[in-house]
């Protein structure tokens, strides 16, 4: 975990501001996309097709750099702020968490930042604070996205951590203190939600799966 001290409510204010213009143009760019999949719609093409349309070019647009928003500075941000996160007291990782209420966008990004980030970056690098970035991108959005794509994101975060000869289940305790305790939309907390990940279905089955290759 970081050592580095805790950081200033002016500088979280300034984090924040800049997640939500990333999030409003994300918003601005999904409506474009939809008015032309509208478009294409209505020129006669089948829905389905004009869809897989859509996403190619949404695709392309994010290979080559050309998308309307910096996903460079989103990943930036995120390793700032998921840095802070595992430093900060109760009353500021809960404001952190705050931060993602109505960002849509850049919440449910939190779970690519997970699988398609922290857990490459583990696996490669070795470097543990990538388990713990990504645990804290865990905590932080407290399961407001589908918990079933949380759970393949955790999963990948775990074999990466054992790929590069981490032992992840002592750091996902560690994240897990520092998480919501109260119970998400009926659901069990985020708490007990990653304390309780070692002994889930989902671990066991995908580290059967990874026996057999």
């Amino acid at each position: 975990m970081s050592t580095d001290p805790p950081v200033s409510n002016e500088h979280l204010a300034e984090i924040d501001v800049l997640l939500a213009r990333l999030n409003q143009a994300w918003m601005e760019w999904d409506q474009e996309l939809g008015e032309v999949q509208k478009r294409l719609e209505d020129s006669g093409m089948d829905k389905l097709e004009a869809l897989a349309m859509i996403h190619r070019r949404q695709m392309d647009s994010l290979r080559g750099g050309t998308a309307p928003f910096d996903f460079g500075q989103l990943n930036q941000l995120l390793d700032e702020l998921c840095c802070l996160y595992l430093n900060a007291d109760q009353e500021h990782r809960l404001l952190i968490r705050g931060f993602f209420e109505y960002k849509s966008r850049v919440r449910k990004y939190l779970h690519s930042y997970i699988g398609g980030r922290a857990a490459p970056r583990l696996e490669s690098s070795g470097d543990k604070k990538w388990l713990d970035l990504g645990l804290a991108a865990a905590s932080i959005v407290d399961q407001r996205v589908d918990y079933r794509d949380l759970l393949i994101c955790l999963g990948a975060l775990w074999l990466s951590a054992e790929e590069a000869g981490i032992a992840p289940a002592r750091r996902f305790s560690s994240v897990a203190r520092i998480s919501n305790c109260e119970p998400v939309y009926g659901n069990r907390s985020t708490r007990d939600f990653l304390r309780g990940f070692r002994t889930s279905a989902h671990l066991k089955s995908i580290k059967r799966k990874r026996a057999v290759c």
